[in-house]
């Protein structure tokens, strides 16, 4: 689930400077999902070669968090406009392995990468 808002500060202010900016951030959430199952009942020589499907592993929900603040300019002379912005994604995350998948007795058999946060930075140009 994504929940996204953004803030044009001219609709509180007609201060010169503060009317071209703009604040906004996101919330991203995601339940927690199924990543395997655990073994069924070993066969009679003791190997387990099925899953048991009322026997899940869950992963635990998430929420990540993004910032953005963006500014609106005129250069030569207001004959180009520009947009400079700022974007901050999973401000709260410093980077991990993830597991995605388990092997019959619940261990890890797989990892994702979680990227760190992310500091992006855009200028856009109209003529």
């Amino acid at each position: 689930m994504n929940f996204v808002t953004n803030y044009r500060l001219a609709g509180i202010t007609e201060h010169p400077i503060l009317k071209d900016l703009n604040v906004g951030g996101a919330v991203r959430w995601e339940d927690q999902a199924s990543i395997g199952f655990y073994g069924a009942a070993p066969d009679a020589d003791g190997i387990v070669r099925s899953l048991d499907p009322a026997k899940p592993v869950w992963d635990q929900a998430r929420a990540y968090f993004d910032l953005q603040s963006g500014y609106d300019l005129k250069l030569f002379a207001g004959k180009v406009r520009t947009r400079v912005q700022l974007n901050v994604r999973n401000v709260f995350e410093s980077g991990r392995l993830q597991r995605v998948s388990v092997n019959p007795d619940g261990g890890a058999w797989a990892y994702r990468i979680i990227d760190p946060r992310q500091f992006i930075l855009t200028a856009t140009f109209s003529l």
